[in-house]
């Protein structure tokens, strides 16, 4: 059964659950097992389900055992229900199970997105039982600056601001219709965002953009765009050197990047490390 966490009991089970989000077989994403996210981190997101609308953690009891506790948070405007955290030591199918019924009974209309490793093989299998459509499958790649070393840019690589968004919106728009991040929200955050276009003849070959977490220390790529879809290994290379060299400049420490298997070998060829592979589930509930 799922019982709702209560804030005077949250010492209680935060180590417990800190631990499983360890363990890639037992947890959902975010993965805390990339080395970069800590402890101090996985507590301060857990917190803060106790003062954001929308967001509770759920106890996972079986035989009066507390097996596991799954932080989800709700979107109404946008329709979309997501976790924070889905960690759960033993059962994952039956508390998959208890929270997509419970996630039907409260979120009806909404689109409910699990993301999980591969390696989660309880997790993998019991979402594809369940109808869940995978829309993503990933590598994810982490670079620590502490190791790189800056390299050679292409001067065809410029910076995209609000005086020449149209540059980026004109590659990047073709996917407005498959992603959260179109290019109209991404204008409206745009001070939170990083983004790089390599131009040839006047047109954008290739676009990147990554996002700044509010400490300023971890970043992520969010996606790399090319014209009618088509990769470009020499563009794509160039476009992460462009990236990469302005974190370093910036004191980034971390970045995080999930590729696909078309570009992973490019990823790891400008420095990333591969943390596991990723899926993503949804359906509408």
């Amino acid at each position: 059964m799922l019982k709702k966490l209560e804030k005077k009991d949250f010492d209680k089970y935060a180590e417990f659950a800190y631990e499983l989000a360890l363990d890639m077989t037992k947890s959902g994403y975010p993965t805390y097992a990339d080395g970069i996210k800590t402890k101090n981190d996985f507590i301060a997101r857990a917190r803060e389900a106790f003062s954001r609308n929308g967001e509770e953690i759920l106890l996972f009891e079986q035989d009066g055992k507390v097996n596991g506790w799954i932080h989800y948070y709700h979107l109404p405007d946008d329709h979309y229900l997501g976790t924070s955290s889905f960690c759960v030591a033993e059962g994952m199918r039956e508390a998959l199970n208890e929270f997509i019924t419970f996630a039907r009974e409260h979120f009806s209309g909404s689109e409910l997105y699990l993301g999980f490793p591969k390696g989660n093989i309880e997790a993998v299998e019991a979402l594809n039982a369940y109808g869940f459509e995978c829309i993503e499958e990933s590598y994810n790649n982490v670079m620590n600056f502490e190791q790189y070393m800056q390299q050679p840019e292409s001067s065809d690589v410029i910076p995209i601001t609000r005086e020449n968004f149209q540059l980026f919106a004109d590659i990047h728009s073709q996917y407005d219709d498959d992603m959260y991040w179109t290019s109209q929200r991404i204008l409206n955050a745009i001070d939170g965002w990083r983004i790089f276009v390599l131009l040839r003849e006047g047109k954008a070959a290739g676009a990147i953009y990554s996002r700044i977490f509010e400490d300023k220390t971890m970043s992520e790529i969010f996606g790399v765009d090319f014209p009618d879809g088509i990769y470009d290994g020499r563009v794509y290379r160039e476009l992460l050197t462009a990236v990469l060299n302005d974190d370093k400049r910036r004191g980034t420490k971390h970045m995080v990047f999930f590729c696909d298997e078309e570009s992973q070998s490019d990823a790891l060829a400008c420095g990333f490390h591969c943390v596991g592979e990723y899926v993503c589930y949804q359906k509408k509930l």
